[in-house]
């Protein structure tokens, strides 16, 4: 094991429109902008948002990813966790966000089977101590909801219970 200790501090992501996803930013998550100006002649933003650094340089050839209509295409994506996941919803479409995808529309895609037969989502392990019955039993639950922020940058809120014994995910207030 390693002494050092660590720790995510930043995201760096190109963007079309930097100025957008500072916008973005700072109208949904009340982000801090800290730093803007160029980056190799192109313009770019530094944010504090949701406990992280997020950088946007601005690249006009972008391609971007699949956008809203191709929802399960999507791979790409910040996974934001929160306490409730109605609430937020309910909070952040207030502030303008737009859902493409609902907890229970996430639910239907993880069920849905794909033309090869397989469903969407198939889980062939699960790290101890939790086990398959646990999770059938309730201790653990995921909750997912998803909206675009520009860029079609994917934003997946996540509703986590889990089991003390794991607590593998960051709370989302000190333990």
């Amino acid at each position: 094991m390693t002494a050092n200790n660590y720790r995510f501090i930043e995201v760096s992501l190109a963007s079309r429109n930097v100025q957008a996803q500072e916008e973005f930013w700072t109208r949904m998550f009340d982000a801090k902008v800290i730093f803007r100006g160029h980056m190799a002649s192109q313009p770019f933003t530094r944010l504090l948002a949701c406990g992280i650094t997020l950088i946007f340089r601005e690249d006009p050839e972008l391609v971007l990813p699949p956008g809203v209509g191709e929802e399960r295409q999507f791979r790409q994506h910040l996974g934001l966790r929160v306490d409730d996941l109605e609430a937020s919803i309910a909070e952040l479409e207030a502030k303008g966000a737009q859902f493409v995808m609902s907890p229970a529309l996430a639910r239907q895609y993880q069920r849905a089977k794909q033309d090869s037969g397989r469903t969407y989502l198939e889980t062939h392990f699960i790290a101890p101590p939790l086990t398959r019955a646990r999770i059938d039993a309730g201790e653990f639950k995921h909750d997912v909801a998803i909206f675009v922020a520009p860029d079609n940058l994917w934003i997946e809120l996540n509703q986590i219970k889990e089991p003390q014994d794991t607590q593998w995910y960051p709370p989302t207030e000190a333990r």
